[in-house]
């Protein structure tokens, strides 16, 4: 009872979260799948999928200056608009060097949509709440993402069905959100901060934040690819990257608690040696690769979400 009455400020972001991500998750890998289709390779998929990242980097400036001069709510109606219109652009135009500037795009909006989401779970947790409305926010974060990887099987990615469900889903994040009765965080001013402060205030979080970085990017723009190399049907691609996500929501209720009660880089650098482990085991039989890297990508997870807290 306690835990739901901890949850009652916060139920409508986590249903725009659930649908955001189910969108978000299915746009990655369907994006992957359909370029292979098309015949690009693996290189230049490779930066097309690097284009988001580049987005979400250029969007550390643009999105406090969005939320300062619009609020939170149209903030998030403002980016999930352009979300939802730059899914059905990969549909209309078929190219590769229209693909890179979308994923551009798309990515500086969708983090966007991230600071506003975590900018107001934060203003509503308490300090010694945090770690559990955060693990639960990972939950639902990585539930949806599991889940939008078996949309695969509603239809091929060769067809539009699933990008047409992409830009609905995510417009569909809207409606919580904006119906909430809730009262929007208010905008504190602004500090003055800079990358050189942030590494002497929490060098662990930022070289966290950087590591744990390069290896989801390559993650999520790399293995549809190579599941489908080692011979996975749609269902199959689907299912590896399910299993990827699933491992990194088991653990992270009892580790947000974990977090709350024991020192948060400690329980980093743990997170960190179990993320190790599971990579030296991937060298193990070929069939199993995809498995080892679901795991590995799971306690990824974990030191992603674990570090903000």
């Amino acid at each position: 009872m306690r835990s739901l009455a901890m949850l009652q400020p916060v139920k409508s972001i986590l249903r725009s979260v659930a649908l955001l991500l189910l969108g978000n998750g299915l746009l990655n890998t369907l994006l992957t799948l359909r370029g292979t289709a098309e015949g690009f390779s693996s290189a230049l998929l490779g930066l097309i999928m690097s284009g988001y990242f580049v987005g979400f980097i250029c969007g550390t400036w643009v999105s406090g200056r969005l939320i300062r001069r619009m609020g939170h709510i149209r903030t998030f109606g403002f980016c999930a608009s352009i979300c939802s219109s730059v899914a059905l652009l990969h549909l209309v135009f078929i190219s590769p060097w229209v693909w890179l500037p979308l994923r551009v795009i798309y990515g500086l909006a969708f983090i966007t949509l991230i600071t506003v989401i975590e900018s107001w779970l934060n203003s509503q947790a308490a300090s010694h709440e945090r770690g559990r409305i955060f693990a639960v926010y990972m939950v639902v974060n990585l539930g949806a993402l599991a889940l939008a990887q078996q949309l695969l099987r509603l239809s091929s990615p060769e067809g539009f069905l699933l990008f047409v469900v992409i830009a609905i889903l995510i417009s569909w994040a809207l409606l919580p959100i904006t119906m909430t009765r809730r009262v929007q965080p208010k905008i504190p001013e602004r500090p003055k901060s800079s990358l050189r402060a942030l590494l002497g205030f929490a060098p662990l979080a930022v070289a966290s934040a950087a590591l744990s970085g390069l290896a989801m990017g390559a993650f999520w723009s790399m293995t549809p690819i190579y599941a489908t190399q080692l011979g996975f049907d749609i269902g199959g691609v689907g299912l590896v990257m399910s299993v990827a996500i699933i491992g990194g929501a088991l653990l992270q209720i009892p580790i947000g608690r974990f977090s709350d009660k024991h020192d948060r880089p400690m329980v980093m650098i743990w997170v960190v040696l179990l993320a190790a482990l599971s990579a030296a085991a991937m060298p193990l039989r070929p069939a199993t690769r995809c498995c080892w890297g679901s795991i590995l990508s799971g306690v990824a997870w974990h030191f992603r979400s674990t570090r903000w807290r």
